[in-house]
């Protein structure tokens, strides 16, 4: 079993409510980046993720913001 590979979790701020998160350590470093090429924390985009998610959890919204994110640079 690759361990560094394993879901971690960590807490973000959403309107002032604290959500815990599991993701890849791989995910955890693309929204380290988008974050820091959008000079902001992952504090501000995530409740931008939050209030445009509709349906899917909030991990789920940040992997498909992840990806989408993703796409769009690869894609000019």
């Amino acid at each position: 079993m690759d361990f560094e590979s394993l879901p971690l979790s960590g807490d973000v701020d959403v309107f002032g409510r604290r959500n815990s998160i599991r993701l890849e350590p791989d995910l955890w470093e693309a929204l380290r980046e988008i974050d820091l090429r959008k000079k902001r924390t992952m504090h501000d985009i995530c409740p931008n993720i939050d209030k445009t998610r509709g349906g899917p959890r909030l991990t789920s919204a940040i992997l498909i913001y992840v990806v989408s994110y993703c796409r769009s640079a690869a894609n000019p």
